[in-house]
């Protein structure tokens, strides 16, 4: 939405849409409406916030922005779409989220905090406000994300799958859209989002048959989701994560195809280009770290997705496991990263032998009975020692016998 005013409710006063409190008597400000799209929720609360802009629009809900009258804390405020609170199943996922993600607390999960109905039968869930854009919003076809950057990314999303393993949770829905990348200092921080999909397709799994796309986005299905199977587990994550690395290393979608059908088609029976037959700039070594992720077998994937980043790291030159390199800044990746590819220095020449060389003059070379010019018997090449002189002096006396003998036959 473009930026526009905001007002006090209390003096009426307007102010920029960046001043989020009235500067005479500290009210929380709200964001003016244009009447031909008003929007009877701004100014109200729900739960413990007052709704005081308009955010986003998605495909199941609208987003606000939401803050709590004494703490003035702000937050987020997602709102189901009348439309979508029709569809059974995605109330039943939007609950879900709340459930599962109020079992955890990690850095690079979305946080979230009430959840209710609100008066015009709708429901309603609080969660942190997070400043920054979706992963999607970042990828651009033909547009690789640098190296650094994937590392980082990739490391923070493992670590966040496998803490949301350890609970029994599988995300089930992992795609660029559902990582939300938090501007920092230090560069990207992830927060994973939807949890929505969490064990619902063995409850439901006839219903999401039927819908086809609502549990896993097409383009990050793994070949079991694809094939409709329940038994899915963790390696279903490491699956999508798989291609989320594919596309930030290349600026390809793995698995692209004109339909749903042909996509998941792709994904059944079909392996991608290699990333680094793509993209040049992209190590081989990264080629079978991808490939292990995308297996059709689960059994063949990678287990766990800290071993995908970590295998992912060392094809990159780089030690260490995902916990470690996700907490890096993207300078100190990237110049550990130079230091990776920087050739190795070069090897000091080897000592000469101690061994002195015996100094032997060389002598003009003379003519043997056979005819052939050979050196003097007593010329030894430098750097001879006793034992070939001795070799040498052998051989002289041979030459000489031979010659006798010879010399004696052709008389």
């Amino acid at each position: 939405m473009a930026s526009v005013s905001r007002s006090c409710p209390e003096c009426g006063e307007s102010f920029p849409d960046e001043v989020f409190f009235c500067g005479r008597d500290g009210t929380i400000t709200v964001q003016d409406q244009d009447p031909g799209d008003f929007d009877s929720r701004l100014g109200k609360q729900l739960g413990g916030y007052i709704v005081v802009a308009r955010v986003a629009d998605g495909a199941m809900g609208r987003v606000f922005e939401g803050r709590h009258p004494d703490t003035r804390a702000r937050v987020a405020i997602k709102v189901l779409h009348a439309d979508v609170v029709q569809d059974r199943v995605a109330v039943e996922r939007f609950k879900r989220e709340f459930e599962t993600v109020t079992e955890m607390e990690h850095p690079y999960i979305v946080r979230v905090l009430e959840f209710g109905d609100t008066p015009d039968a709708s429901y309603f869930m609080t969660m942190e406000y997070l400043v920054g854009e979706e992963l999607g919003k970042a990828l651009a076809p033909g547009q690789p994300l640098p190296p650094a950057r994937v590392l980082r990314l990739a490391c923070q999303t493992a670590v966040a799958l496998e803490y949301a393993h350890s609970f029994g949770f599988i995300h089930r829905d992992l795609k660029p859209d559902n990582i939300f990348l938090c501007e920092s200092e230090d560069g990207d921080e992830v927060r994973i989002l939807d949890f929505g999909s969490v064990k619902l397709q063995m409850e439901l799994g006839a219903k999401l048959t039927a819908i086809g796309t609502t549990v896993g986005s097409p383009f990050y299905m793994s070949p079991e989701q694809a094939m409709g199977r329940s038994d899915v587990d963790q390696r279903t994550d490491v699956f999508a994560l798989s291609a989320i690395i594919y596309e930030m290393l290349t600026g390809k979608v793995a698995f692209e195809a004109p339909t749903v059908a042909k996509i998941l088609m792709r994904i059944m029976n079909d392996s991608p280009d290699a990333p680094s037959q793509v993209l040049l700039a992209v190590p081989a070594s990264v080629d079978a770290v991808v490939d292990r992720g995308l297996r059709k077998e689960k059994e063949e994937r990678y287990a766990t997705a800290g071993e995908l980043a970590r295998d992912l790291l060392r094809a990159y030159g780089l030690s260490g496991d995902a916990q470690a390199w996700a907490r890096k800044p993207v300078a100190e990746i990237e110049a550990a990263l130079a230091e990776a590819e920087r050739p190795p220095a070069p090897q000091a020449e080897p000592a000469a032998s101690a061994e002195p060389a015996m100094p032997v003059a060389k002598g003009p070379p003379t003519q043997s009975t056979l005819g052939l010019a050979t050196e003097d018997p007593l010329t030894v090449p430098a750097g001879v020692g006793g034992g070939g002189m001795a070799k040498l002096a052998l051989i002289a006396v041979g030459v000489l016998v031979i010659g006798g003998v010879l010399a004696l036959l052709l008389r």
